[in-house]
């Protein structure tokens, strides 16, 4: 296979998850429609590749690190829970390529809850003494909270001298670090460019009034413009309340939440990034809704637009990859990834970029320590996985350094294309408190339902933040 070496993909300050509006909302595993059994897509090769990867992972270790080969056969068992819902029926394809070289391992346990889920269950298995060994550390919880709880990768995981300087220390405690990047994703709108041009467009819109103008193009065609799944409080709050009118501000919006979390007042009203959003909202995301958007959940969203039936899924990226190819694989070759854009100024709009990433937790056992870091090490930068992670789900690698496959689906290279051109930025969504999720969905959905005018949007939206600085969300 071709292969070239990547761009510079990673941005400096990018986050650990959550899939899922991003990579979290596409997956609610017991909801993701069945994929098909596959084989590992690199073969011998492949596998060979990875042996090599773990190899160096013991030779790069600290003196007296545990020699994981080493260790009696079936000996170590791991688990790992990440926001992956996506990953559900195609994981095993890993499980399987690193455990034909790793005879220590028994079983590796393998959960990939939707990410509206995923903070509660991390904190009961904290709770219960059962944290996995591998995590995610992502929306909704201070990472900073979880260090205590996590092991230093820079010692016997081997793609860790792989990282820059920047994404170690975003996943850094003092001199330590925590944090692996795994796989960038972007959040924006996907296209069906087929219907594009049936429509007479030879470019997807790039300002507000070249999306209402497209959707009165659709319209007059008889085609649906927009599926939106406004049940889904997780991408509601992923794409709608907490993300877009940040992003598109200069510094990626972390000084307005940080004066929102610190129960300052702002002038919401008379904010432009807000006033662009709800504009496009009021303009073109409500006009055009479907029927009964309100009470859609993601997969019936979905299957329409893997059906062809909308021209339009707003609020997802290149993590659709393995429902695309399980529903409608011809697809693959016409749909296109683009910003969601809210400003009449292009140059503004932004596309939401997030690193997924995992981490490793403490053990009593070295051994487990040992193997897990391995396996990391492995999941990240190994041939296998990288290819896995690029053809068969669709993610660009977050390591620089590692090769491109040329079977890069269209919509993830529509990812770095965009980060590349300076206009993605990371997910300001990581930052959001869990515990306002319910709040924060209740205000936008009587909002979009016509139940209360602008103004009390913005006044709830303010007060729910002061509530939480009062400690009233405990």
């Amino acid at each position: 296979m071709k292969k070239r070496r990547m761009m510079a993909l990673f941005m400096a300050a990018a986050m650990a998850v959550t899939g899922l509006a991003g990579c979290s909302s596409s997956g609610d595993a017991a909801a993701t429609p069945a994929a098909e059994k596959t084989e590992a897509p690199a073969g011998n090769a492949d596998t060979k590749a990875a042996a090599d990867t773990t190899a160096a992972a013991t030779e790069g270790a600290a003196a007296g690190a545990v020699d994981v080969k080493s260790l009696p056969a079936g000996s170590i068992d791991l688990s790992i829970m990440l926001p992956l819902g996506q990953w559900t029926d195609n994981f095993n394809i890993l499980i399987d390529a690193y455990k034909a070289e790793h005879p220590e391992i028994g079983e590796i346990t393998a959960t990939f809850p939707s990410s509206d889920k995923y903070d509660d269950l991390l904190v009961s298995a904290l709770s219960a003494g059962e944290l996995p060994n591998i995590i995610n550390l992502g929306y909704g919880i201070r990472r900073q909270d979880w260090w205590q709880y996590c092991e230093d990768l820079s010692t016997g995981c081997a793609a860790y001298d792989m990282l820059t300087k920047e994404q170690v220390a975003n996943g850094t405690d003092g001199e330590y670090g925590m944090v692996m990047p795994m796989v960038l994703e972007g959040t924006g709108i996907l296209y069906n460019t087929r219907i594009l041009e049936e429509a007479g467009w030879d470019h997807t819109p790039q300002t507000r009034d070249e999306l209402l103008q497209y959707c009165k193009d659709l319209e007059a065609k008889g085609i649906r413009p927009f599926m939106h799944p406004w049940a889904e409080t997780y991408l509601n709050l992923f794409n709608n309340v907490g993300n877009y009118w940040l992003l598109n501000k200069p510094d990626g919006g972390k000084a307005t939440l940080a004066k929102l979390m610190a129960g300052e007042d702002v002038d919401l009203a008379a904010d432009p990034e807000m006033t662009e959003l709800l504009d496009t909202y009021e303009q073109i995301l409500i006009p055009y809704a479907q029927e009964g958007a309100i009470s859609a959940d993601k997969w019936t969203c979905r299957n329409a637009f893997f059906a062809e039936e909308c021209a339009m899924l707003v609020g997802e990226g290149s993590y659709e990859t393995p429902n695309i190819q399980n529903a409608n694989p011809a697809m693959l070759d016409y749909v296109k990834q683009d910003i969601l854009p809210v400003s009449n100024d292009a140059s503004k709009n932004k596309m939401a970029i997030a690193s997924i990433s995992v981490s490793v937790t403490k053990n009593e056992d070295p051994n487990v320590v040992a193997c897990a870091k391995d396996f990391v090490s492995f999941l990240v930068a190994s041939d296998t996985a990288r290819i896995w992670h690029q053809e068969t789900m669709g993610s660009p690698t977050a390591l620089q350094g590692l090769e491109v496959s040329d079977n890069l689906p269209a919509i993830a290279k529509d990812v770095i294309d965009i980060n590349n051109a300076g206009r993605g930025v990371e997910n300001i969504f990581v930052y959001m408190p869990s515990s306002i999720y319910t709040d924060m969905q209740e205000n936008w959905a009587r909002y979009v339902a016509g139940a209360q005018t602008r103004e009390e949007f913005l006044a709830r939206y303010q007060q729910i933040f002061k509530d939480y600085n009062d400690g009233l969300y405990g």
